[in-house]
C-alpha cells in the first residue's frame, strides 16, 4: 500500500514537474515572440519616419534645381557666362546629391535580401586613403579644422574593392567633419597589426554618447550626439559602412577619443 501511494506521488510530483516545464518554455517563446513583435514595431516605426525624412532631404536639391533651370530658361540671354556656369554648377552639385540617397537606398536593399556584393581588385590601401584626405582638404581648410595622414609603410597591396572603401573613407571623413568644431584636428591612419589592416578615423569633437553607440551602425538611425548642427541625413551611411566591411571580412566599430572625441575603426583582411 505505501509503495502505491509513493509511486502515485512520485508521478504527481513528475507530472507537475513536466508542466511546469512546459509552462517555462511557453513563457519564454511567449517572451521572444513578444521581443519579435516590439522589434518589427521598432523597425516600422523607423521606417514610417524615414519616408518624410527622406522627401525633406531629396526636397532641398529639387528645389535647386528647379530654380537654376528655371532662371536659366527664362533670362538665359540676360546671363553672363560665368553666372550660366555657377547655376549649372549648382544643378550638377543637387544631381549628385540626390544619386547618393538613391545609390545608399539601393545599397540597404541589396544588403537586406543578401544580395549585396564587392567587387575585389589589387590595391594599396595607402593610396586610397591619400586620395580621400586630399579630397576632403579643402572643405577642412574652409572650417578651420586640420586634416592629417599617417600610413603604415609596411602594408603592401592587398585585396579589396576600392570605391566601396572609399564610400566607408566618405562616410567617416563626413561625419568627423560634421561633429568637430572649428579649430579642431581629424587624423587618419593606417596600421598593419597582424594578418590584418586597420584604418582609424579620430576626430576631436563631442564624440558619441554611450546612450547613442549602439544605435551607430543600426539602419534608419540619427545620431545626434552633442552637436547643434542642423545637417542631417538619410541615417543610412554607417549601416551601409557595416555591410561593406563586413562583405569584406572585416569589422568596424567605435572608441572614445581621449581626451575628447570619437574614434572610428575598421579592419580589412591582408589578402
Amino acid at each position: 500500500m505505501e509503495t502505491y501511494i509513493l509511486t502515485i506521488i512520485l508521478a504527481e510530483t513528475l507530472i507537475l514537474f513536466i508542466i511546469t516545464l512546459v509552462l517555462f518554455y511557453s513563457l519564454h517563446k511567449i517572451s521572444q515572440l513578444k521581443k519579435h513583435e516590439e522589434g518589427l514595431i521598432e523597425e516600422k516605426n523607423k521606417q514610417k519616419d524615414f519616408v518624410p525624412m527622406l522627401v525633406h532631404e531629396l526636397r532641398a536639391p529639387l528645389s535647386v534645381i528647379h530654380g537654376a533651370s528655371d532662371l536659366l530658361l527664362k533670362e538665359v540671354r540676360n546671363l553672363t557666362a560665368e553666372q550660366i556656369e555657377t547655376l549649372l554648377s549648382q544643378i550638377r552639385a543637387s544631381s549628385s546629391s540626390m544619386l547618393k540617397m538613391v545609390g545608399d537606398i539601393l545599397d540597404v536593399s541589396k544588403m537586406d535580401i543578401g544580395k549585396f556584393e564587392v567587387n575585389i581588385t589589387y590595391s594599396n590601401i595607402n593610396n586610397v586613403l591619400q586620395e580621400e584626405c586630399g579630397y576632403f582638404q579643402s572643405l577642412a581648410k574652409i572650417k578651420g579644422i586640420s586634416l592629417d595622414l599617417q600610413v603604415d609603410n609596411n602594408i603592401s597591396n592587398s585585396s579589396f574593392d576600392p570605391e566601396r572603401i572609399k564610400q566607408v573613407l566618405n562616410n567617416l571623413l563626413s561625419n568627423a567633419l560634421k561633429f568637430t568644431p572649428e579649430g579642431g584636428r581629424i587624423l587618419v591612419l593606417s596600421k598593419r597589426i597582424g594578418q590584418e589592416i586597420h584604418i582609424e578615423v579620430v576626430d576631436s569633437g563631442n564624440g558619441v554618447p554611450n546612450s547613442e553607440k549602439n544605435l551607430l551602425f543600426q539602419k534608419f538611425s540619427q545620431i545626434k550626439g552633442n552637436n547643434h548642427s542642423k545637417e542631417r541625413g538619410t541615417g543610412l551611411g554607417l549601416y551601409i559602412s557595416k555591410g561593406i566591411i563586413e562583405a569584406h571580412g572585416g569589422h568596424i566599430w567605435v572608441e572614445d577619443n581621449k581626451p575628447n572625441g570619437a574614434k572610428f575603426v575598421f579592419t580589412l583582411p591582408l589578402l
